[in-house]
C-alpha cells in the first residue's frame, strides 16, 4: 500500500494542474455522454460502462488535492523565507552540507554555494532559491529536513514554525526491548569548533632517534584542524613530565567548544608514547585526565585522541625503515624512514565519547617518510579533506584510512580503531567568511 501511494504521489508531480483538470474534465463529459447514451439499455450495462470510466476521475482529483499540498509547502518556505535566513544563516555550511548528504543539492551546486566571497546570507538566500526553483516535491524534502531532530539541535529557533517529524530519517536500530532508536550526530556548530592540541616531539635525548619528517605531520594537521573550525594550540618536544602537565592543564580549561581534539607524535611502546627525555608516558596519563569527573566541562562531547607512534617492535623490514620504537636501534636513513603506528581506540569502559586512535596493532612499528610525514597522518588529512565537505562521519572516514594505508606496497601496516561515542562525529566545515 505505501509504494502504490509513493508511486501515485510520483505520478502526481509529473501533471501540470492545467493538464489534471482537461484530463478529468474530458472524462467527465465521456461519461455523462455515455450515459445519457445507454439510459434505455440495461441499468447493469449502464454501471458497468460507469466503472471503466469513474476510476480515472477518481484518482486524479486526490492527485490534484495532494499537489496544492505540496504547493502549500512551496508557500510556507516562501512565506518565511526571511525567517529561514535569519535563522539558518547562524551556521550556513551545516545546513548546507546536511541539504547534499540528502540529496536536495548537488556536489556542484553545493560548491558554488560554498563560494568563499559569499556572506552566510547570500548562502542561505542562494540555497532557498535553488530549493524552490526544484519544485515542489525537493522543497518539500527540504521541509522535512528541517523537522529533523539534529537540525533542531543547532538551530533550535525552528521548532516554532517546523515541529519534529515522528520518525527521524537517521539509520535507527532496535534497542534491547525492540523499540527503534535513531542515531544523531553529535553538536557540532561551536565556533570554534573547540580546541586541538597538536604535541610533536621530533628531538630526543639520543640524536638518532630523531623523528625526521614528522613536521610535515604537524603542518598537515594544523591546515586541516584550523579549516575544520579548531582553535590550534601546538608544543613541539615535550619531555614526559613536560606532556603530563600539559594534558592535566588542557584538562582543567573550560571547554566551551563542541569537541576536544589531541594529537600526538612521538616513540612509542606498547605501555604508551615517549617523552624526548625518552621516559614514557602512560595511556592513564593521556586519557585519564579527560574522563568525566577530571574534565567536566567536556562531559557530553566527543574526545578525540590521533596517536602516531609504534606499539612494539615487529615490522616489515623495508628498505630505509626506521620506526618510532624506542627499544629499536634507528637506522641510517636517505629518503624515507618509517614510522609504524596504531589506530586502536583505547577502552574506557566508565566513561563515553572517546575515540583514541593509533596508527598500528599492537606489537608493530609504523612507517614514516622523511620527505612525506607518516603514512597514518598524511593519509588521515587527505580523508578528511575529501570527506568532510560531504557531511560523513569520522568512523566511516578512518575505514577510508585503513584501506589507504593497508595498501601500502612496500610494507604493510594496519591502522584499527573503536570507540565508546554514543553518536555519530561529523565534522562539519564552517563557512569561510
Amino acid at each position: 500500500m505505501t509504494a502504490l501511494v509513493y508511486y501515485i504521489l510520483t505520478i502526481s508531480l509529473s501533471f501540470k494542474v492545467g493538464i489534471e483538470t482537461r484530463f478529468c474534465d474530458i472524462w467527465q463529459s465521456r461519461e455523462l455522454t455515455l450515459q445519457r447514451t445507454l439510459r434505455s439499455r440495461d441499468g447493469l450495462q449502464e454501471t458497468s460502462k460507469h466503472l471503466v470510466l469513474h476510476p480515472f476521475c477518481f484518482i486524479l482529483k486526490p492527485l490534484r488535492i495532494l499537489r496544492a499540498l505540496f504547493l502549500k509547502v512551496m508557500q510556507t518556505v516562501l512565506e518565511k523565507k526571511v525567517f529561514l535566513i535569519n535563522t539558518l544563516s547562524a551556521d550556513s555550511s551545516f545546513i548546507l552540507q546536511y541539504a547534499q548528504q540528502d540529496k536536495i543539492i548537488t556536489k556542484r551546486e553545493y560548491n558554488n554555494l560554498n563560494h568563499r566571497n559569499h556572506t552566510s546570507e547570500q548562502i542561505v538566500t542562494n540555497l532557498l532559491d535553488t530549493v524552490m526553483n526544484k519544485g515542489d516535491q525537493m522543497c518539500h524534502k527540504f521541509v522535512t529536513l528541517l523537522k529533523q531532530g539534529e537540525i533542531h539541535e543547532n538551530y533550535p529557533e525552528l521548532l516554532q514554525y517546523f515541529p519534529p517529524v515522528p520518525k527521524s530519517h537517521n539509520q535507527d536500530i532496535p534497542d534491547h526491548e525492540g523499540q527503534v532508536l535513531p542515531i544523531n550526530p553529535y553538536r557540532m556548530s561551536s565556533n570554534p569548533r573547540g580546541h586541538c592540541l597538536i604535541i610533536n616531539n621530533v628531538d630526543f635525548v639520543t640524536p638518532s632517534k630523531t623523528r625526521y619528517g614528522s613536521n610535515i605531520d604537524e603542518e598537515s594537521l594544523k591546515e586541516v584542524f584550523q579549516w575544520l573550525g579548531f582553535s590550534l594550540d601546538v608544543y613541539k618536544n615535550q619531555t614526559a613530565e613536560q606532556m603530563k602537565n600539559l594534558l592535566k592543564n588542557f584538562s582543567q580549561k573550560h571547554h566551551a567548544g563542541d569537541c576536544f581534539v589531541c594529537c600526538i607524535m612521538s616513540h612509542g611502546s606498547a605501555e604508551g608514547v615517549y617523552g624526548t627525555n625518552e621516559i614514557i608516558v602512560t595511556k592513564d596519563d593521556i586519557f585519564g585526565p579527560f574522563t568525566g569527573k577530571s574534565c567536566p566541562s567536556l562531559n557530553g562531547k566527543p574526545k578525540v585522541f590521533l596517536i602516531q607512534a609504534c606499539r612494539g617492535n615487529k615490522r616489515h623490514p623495508p628498505v630505509h625503515v626506521q620506526a618510532d620504537s624506542y627499544e629499536e636501534e634507528a637506522e641510517a636513513e636517505d629518503d624515507m624512514s618509517v614510522d609504524m603506528n596504531s589506530l586502536q581506540m583505547i577502552s574506557i569502559p566508565e566513561d563515553a565519547d572517546f575515540l583514541i586512535v593509533r596508527s598500528t596493532i599492537k606489537g608493530y612499528v609504523s612507517y614514516r617518510e622523511q620527505a612525506n610525514g607518516t603514512w597514518f597522518i598524511q593519509s588521515l588529512c587527505k580523508q578528511l579533506k575529501k570527506y568532510c565537505p560531504m557531511g560523513e562521519d569520522l568512523q566511516s572516514i578512518l575505514l577510508c584510512v585503513n584501506k589507504e594505508v593497508s595498501e601500502k606496497a612496500l610494507a604493510k601496516q594496519m591502522p584499527v580503531h573503536k570507540v565508546t561515542l554514543r553518536k555519530k562525529l561529523v565534522f562539519h566545515v564552517p563557512h569561510q567568511q
